[in-house]
């Protein structure tokens, strides 16, 4: 008698951190080149926590941002393709945010990587101050 069963590794604690540049495409008000410090945490699944401080710079504070991450496709160790939705604020001026986006994060060298990510962000500032924050990022990475 022939029973798929689908195989699941035990998976504990893992995630990364990471640092890099941003180049904002939409939205930037001024200079386009800032940028991230991103950390993901996936606790024992696929799903996780994402916090960042997006878009900074000497004169910019940037964007603060949390919330979800989703793995949606994995080659490990070599590549990750996450999904991410957040929620946060532009620190420049008090005005709340929401996007998402997608990372796609080569690892190099042991737990060394690059991510690449592409994310948009609503900014809602009244009628006339709000914009969509378009922005692509490079960032060095640790995964673990």
């Amino acid at each position: 008698m022939l029973v798929a069963h689908s195989a699941h590794a035990e998976r504990g604690l893992h995630g990364g951190v990471g640092a890099g540049s941003t180049f904002v495409l939409s939205g930037s008000e001024g200079d386009r080149f800032r940028y991230d410090v991103i950390v993901d945490l996936k606790p024992r699944s696929r799903y996780g926590v994402v916090l960042a401080w997006r878009a900074f710079d000497q004169d910019r504070r940037g964007l603060v941002t949390a919330g979800l991450v989703y793995e949606g496709a994995a080659a490990r160790p070599r590549l990750v393709l996450d999904l991410h939705v957040d929620v946060g604020a532009d620190l420049d001026r008090p005005a709340p945010l929401a996007g998402g986006g997608v990372r796609a994060t080569l690892t190099v060298i042991g737990p060394l990587g690059v991510a690449f990510d592409l994310a948009s962000y609503l900014v809602l500032d009244g009628i006339d101050d709000s914009r969509l924050q378009l922005q692509s990022n490079a960032v060095l990475v640790a995964r673990w």
